[in-house]
């Protein structure tokens, strides 16, 4: 039986997660399947290989935002714990991980040296909710003063906030050019404005489309979530999840799914884009003052 938890984030650290999940495959299941994200995740696997594009996947790895659907392929039973973090946390947490996007980093390549020791704490830990809070701790760690990690949130939050405008205005209130601040937003996230709302639309649906199936699966999802007709919507999902929205659904229900992330997502429902917006804009307010 597969197990997955989901643990909601500790209060103070909500602006940087969108959750902490524990995750504990059985060998029965060949693989686990992703949608294209706007979100990333930190990983520390303490049992089993995971395959992605051929290659191995780092025992602690960065996993990107994407613009695909991934399949990752299982070796025997695996066992990690990981956390869910917000789009504009992770470019603001490691330098390293600015413009990326469907790619893996390695943990020790990210966070350098200090790493290791946080390696070792979830290791060594006595059980999982244990092994989430060395993850945490180290999060709270990265982020505190003397860092400027919250400054670059905001910073983040504020290309968030001109990518809901308008697109002739898009950029305009900080000073650049449509063009200029495309090439900006692309820098960080690795992908355009434009294409970070379709796939931040999507998580939204997805989630959503679980968290109420199944009577959240029609024409009313469509236009809550933002799309032309029921027919956009079932083109968007078909092509960034993989499969129609009703066999994602079916196969959620299903013991041993392989799209339990889309499990722990109904769970999460992450904020959609314009509600991340209202809050850089209310941030920002609050700064001013």
């Amino acid at each position: 039986m597969l197990h997955q938890r989901f643990v909601p984030a500790p209060p103070d650290l909500q602006p940087w997660l969108e959750a902490t999940v524990v995750v504990d495959c059985p060998a029965e299941l060949a693989q686990s399947q992703f949608p294209a994200m706007v979100t990333s995740m930190l990983v520390v696997r303490r049992a089993g290989q995971v395959i992605c594009h051929g290659a191995q996947v780092p025992a602690a790895a960065w996993m990107s935002a994407s613009t695909c659907a991934t399949v990752y392929a299982h070796q025997g039973r695996v066992h990690a714990v990981g956390l869910l973090l917000r789009p504009e946390a992770a470019a603001a947490l490691f330098a390293g991980a600015c413009g990326a996007v469907n790619a893996i980093r390695p943990m020790a390549e990210l966070a350098g040296t200090r790493w290791a020791a946080v390696e070792r704490g979830v290791l060594a830990a006595a059980d999982d909710d244990a092994r989430l809070d060395v993850l945490c701790q180290f999060i709270r760690a990265t982020a505190a003063p003397p860092s400027d990690c919250e400054v670059r949130r905001l910073q983040a939050l504020a290309l968030l906030t001109a990518a809901c405008r308008a697109d002739e205005g898009a950029g305009q209130h900080m000073g650049l050019s449509k063009r200029q601040f495309e090439r900006r937003f692309v820098a960080h996230w690795g992908m355009a404005p434009k294409q970070f709302q379709v796939i931040a639309r999507l998580n939204s649906t997805l989630w959503h489309a679980l968290a109420n199936a199944p009577s959240g699966q029609g024409a009313e999802l469509a236009v809550d979530q933002g799309y032309y007709d029921q027919s956009h919507m079932g083109r968007d999902v078909r092509r960034l999840a993989g499969q129609p929205l009703q066999a994602l659904v079916q196969d959620t229900r299903t013991p041993l799914s392989t799209h339990w992330p889309l499990q722990i997502g109904a769970q999460t429902q992450p904020k959609p884009l314009h509600k991340t917006c209202q809050e850089s804009q209310s941030s920002a307010g609050a700064r001013r003052r």
